[in-house]
């Protein structure tokens, strides 16, 4: 009889403390604020924010994600509070080809894209024929198509704005031929001999050694404000306190300071 006592005992005991580490757990949950991000630049100005977060009682958990999609799916499945990886555009885009209701809270930064080429110091030199890389994705294609228009390179249909497709394009003087290349492998792509000139932004820029200071081709400001690169949550969680603790530091003096000083100008504070 008291060994069964005591068995009862033991269990009992058990459970008590899974209780209570599963209260903690929740607890902890609780003053966690988890953010995904796929480049290091992201995760860099995150670690400024996070003396902020900290004095507000809570603390920052970073999650990093290898591709441009793993991000959205965190947060669309609650596996993240919010992400800091990509512009209003690109969000949209996701929400409608997965049926999902990620929102755009605060934008963080501006960024120009640009065209770069190891070869060519003007796109007037480009040859006939001559292959350029542009994102694959609708978003950022109709963005690099965009500053194209813009500089005379190809001509897109009236009135398409950021939105032209392969498709739009009506004048080709160049006979230019156009790589879709995955957003990650573009900046690989201006290392590759028969690549004349490729679209990238300031973030993938290093690995090359560049700076926007190389592009052939800068996008100009107003363009770069529509796709300043946002702070997502999902819908019903951007009035949170998580939220609100996450977006007053993300907006301090300190963190507008270092995205000017980290990326040498390139990046200019959107808020």
């Amino acid at each position: 009889m008291k060994k069964f006592y005591l068995i009862g005992l033991a269990i009992m005991a058990t459970i008590v403390l899974t209780a209570c580490g599963g209260a903690n757990s929740v607890e902890k949950n609780k003053k966690e604020i988890k953010v995904a991000v796929q480049l290091e630049s992201s995760k860099d100005i995150l670690e400024i924010a996070k003396k902020e977060i900290e004095k507000s009682g809570y603390t920052l958990k970073i999650m990093e994600v290898s591709d441009n999609v793993a991000y959205n799916d965190a947060v669309q499945h609650d596996e993240a509070d919010a992400n800091f990886a990509q512009h209003e555009p690109f969000m949209a885009m996701f929400n409608k080809e997965k049926k999902a209701d990620l929102v755009a809270v605060q934008p963080i930064y501006f960024f120009a894209g640009g065209f770069y080429s190891k070869v060519y110091k003007h796109a007037n030199d480009l040859p006939q024929h001559a292959k350029v890389g542009i994102p694959s994705d609708p978003t950022n294609e109709g963005r690099a198509l965009a500053i194209l228009n813009k500089n005379g390179v190809i001509k897109l249909k009236a009135d398409v704005g950021f939105n032209g497709t392969l498709a739009d394009i009506i004048e080709n003087p160049k006979s230019l031929q156009f790589e879709r290349i995955d957003l990650l492998n573009l900046v690989k792509a201006y290392d590759e001999k028969d690549i004349a000139m490729v679209f990238c932004y300031p973030a993938y820029l290093e690995p090359a050694g560049l700076s926007t200071k190389d592009a052939i081709l800068l996008e100009e400001e107003p363009a770069s404000e529509h796709y300043a690169l946002q702070l997502v949550t999902r819908k019903g969680n951007q009035n949170s306190e998580k939220i609100k603790v996450l977006k007053k530091a993300m907006t301090t003096k300190e963190v507008a300071d270092f995205i000017k000083s980290n990326s040498k100008g390139a990046n200019i504070p959107a808020f």
